[in-house]
């Protein structure tokens, strides 16, 4: 394990070509991670191109050749493309960074995964990859960016639109139905709220190029498809019973994604669900799974207390993010724009943060890596009689093009406008709210300042009296700042206070990273590995064992059970967790409860069976 690789640059071993005609077992092609919650950090990786050597795969002998495709091969995957080399190493490392969080999902390893590899096809367009559908005797519509075959067990893909968060989101998202296919043979035995659901919801990502960083499962995240904001939304406009979608096959996907999420959202549910799953996906193809799964979901949750469970939990949450105006990007913390609105005078993506809301810290919130706040900006904070936000805005892309910058009191596309106009200006306009409008130059010294890392901090307080801006640039030792203000009365003011800020850019590619004062808690230290759960939690697998345990004995398993299980899933998340002490004590304790299930009085067999999920290393 390297130790300092995140002060260096990440390694690649790059293979041009096959020696002598093969393609290296996958051994021969490894790829190191560090893996830390559900986010994977690259360390190295080899990548071959084995020209026109079809690669052994779980495809069997269905794939062919195709002219101007060529297939690459990283540990777990073979790539068959016909995009650049970069392209290829770029597609085959998110696909290795995600693939542990793929083990950690289903459970287990695919298994002659030392000699076979996933099989996934990326055409460099619509009609590049239908020539290598047609060439596989497959004939497809082409709805949406992607799809996996049962029957052949390969993810084709081609990039659907220009966004490279959508590109990226649709190829994880296919490659979660083929590690389900791969692993159990089929999707079919699944209802598609689970097997839509989980690959929407691990495909939910945050990707950070320079790190080469990529975390998944995240929830609250501002790139489309948001299908936790849908989900919400939805949900508001039509309440609905999670017991009512169980037996069936939502066609929405954003109810799917919310079912997925709220069954992972704590250690205690999380452990229960993968009962249900690994029991469901012992099913064989085309076996009827309705009445299993609503008897496995009685017996793990309770329906009523399910469905009680489901309506609290949607209620409390809220997404952080809502689209309104094409078109972002995501690196990190920064949102990129491409300055080009579709529908309005602005791309713009709103923050449901109201300066005058109270924070309180939520795990799901902008549930991804945080970065330290730029020096640039401010300190910021909401919900107190005089609250501050801001923003970082970046013309490093297209240097001094176009206005970029914040909105507040948003209502629709009606709000106060905070604009850098060119790293030339500030345009302060709040005409929307019957308030004034101004134009501040930055002057030369200012622009002089900024010139090298062409960054502008801006720094928003809400006064008594109204608005006060600070603009903020330059090098340490060299920061020059200019202040405007807008004054408001107080309908105008409690309107800024009360509603959602808003990211906007026209007429350039600009960089913004918004701070509102969101609660966040930084990472622990990324560079040091951690098990891939939401918690870092080295003992949910003991939590596990012990839900299926205390499944397998029914009413018959022992109060110390279920204590001990109450109390693990209450160390998730904390210090405690990790400390020597707590493992011993857990330890300790099972024992007790192993002599207490052999006193339960519930048959041999169950006691054998619980006993036996107890047995781990």
């Amino acid at each position: 394990m390297c130790k300092s690789f995140l002060s260096a640059l990440t390694m690649f071993l790059w293979v041009s070509s096959a020696i002598g005609g093969e393609v290296p077992p996958p051994a021969a092609t490894p790829v190191e991670l560090v893996v830390s919650g559900r986010t994977s950090t690259l360390v190295s990786i080899t990548i071959q191109d084995v020209g026109q050597e079809i690669p052994a795969t779980f495809s069997g002998d269905q794939l062919k050749n195709s002219p101007g495709f060529t297939w690459y091969v990283s540990r777990h995957y073979a790539l068959q493309t016909d995009y650049d080399a970069a392209r290829a190493r770029h597609l085959l490392t998110l696909l290795e960074l995600a693939y542990p969080h793929y083990v950690e999902a289903f459970g287990q390893e695919i298994p002659n995964d030392q000699t076979t590899r996933m099989a996934v096809v990326y055409g460099a367009s619509t009609d590049s990859l239908r020539r290598v559908l047609l060439g596989d005797g497959i004939d497809w519509s082409f709805h949406g960016g992607g799809i996996t075959f049962e029957g052949i067990r390969a993810a084709f893909n081609y990039p659907s639109g220009s966004l490279q968060y959508h590109q990226r989101y649709i190829m994880l998202h296919e490659c979660v139905h083929l590690f389900q296919m791969c692993l159990n043979g089929t999707v079919g035995n699944t209802p598609a709220w689970y097997f839509e659901g989980i690959a929407d919801g691990l495909a939910h990502h945050v990707w950070e190029e320079s790190a080469q960083r990529l975390t998944m499962g995240v929830t609250d995240k501002p790139t489309i498809t948001n299908w936790y904001d849908d989900g919400l939304e939805d949900f508001t406009r039509t309440p609905f019973k999670l017991s009512d979608l169980l037996g069936a096959d939502p066609s929405s996907r954003a109810r799917s994604f919310l079912i997925y999420t709220f069954f992972s959202s704590t250690p205690d549910r999380l452990a229960r669900f993968r009962v249900w799953r690994d029991e469901i996906s012992k099913l064989g193809p085309g076996q009827p799974w309705r009445e299993p799964s609503a008897r496995l979901m009685e017996q793990l949750f309770g329906t009523a207390k399910l469905d009680a469970d489901f309506d609290a939990w949607v209620r409390t949450r809220r997404s952080s993010f809502h689209y309104v105006d094409w078109g972002w990007e995501q690196d990190g913390d920064t949102l990129f724009s491409y300055g080009w609105p579709q529908s309005g005078p602005f791309s713009q993506t709103n923050l449901n943060f109201p300066p005058g809301q109270t924070p309180v810290y939520d795990p799901f919130v902008m549930d991804y890596p945080l970065h330290p706040q730029s020096p640039l900006v401010g300190a910021v904070e909401r919900g107190v009689p005089e609250p501050t936000i801001g923003c970082l805005i970046g013309f490093q892309d297209t240097p001094d093009t176009g206005a970029a910058g914040l909105g507040l009191g948003v209502e629709g596309r009606s709000m106060v406008r905070i604009l850098i106009e060119q790293r030339r200006s500030i345009v302060v306009d709040g005409t929307d709210l019957g308030a004034g409008k101004s134009a501040t130059e930055l002057g030369e010294e200012f622009r002089a300042a900024t010139a090298q890392t062409m960054e502008v901090g801006l720094t928003v307080r809400i006064a008594a009296e109204g608005l006060e801006i600070t603009v903020r640039g330059g090098k340490p030792g060299n920061i020059q700042s200019v202040v405007v203000t807008l004054p408001l009365d107080q309908a105008q003011r409690q309107r800024v206070l009360s509603s959602p800020v808003a990211v906007l850019s026209r007429d350039g590619r600009h960089r913004l990273t918004p701070y509102v004062d969101d609660r966040r808690k930084p990472e622990p230290d990324l560079s040091i590995a951690a098990p891939p759960n939401r918690w870092r939690f080295a003992l949910q697998p003991r939590l596990q064992a012990l839900v299926r345990a205390g499944w397998c004995l029914g009413a018959s398993a022992p109060a110390s059970l279920h204590d001990l299980q109450d109390e693990l899933a209450g160390l998730a998340g904390t210090p405690e967790s990790r400390s020597r002490s707590a493992i011993e004590r857990i330890e300790e304790r099972l024992s007790k409860v192993r002599l207490d299930i052999r006193s339960s009085g519930a048959d041999e067999a169950s006691i054998e069976a619980a006993l036996e999920e107890l047995a781990l290393p």
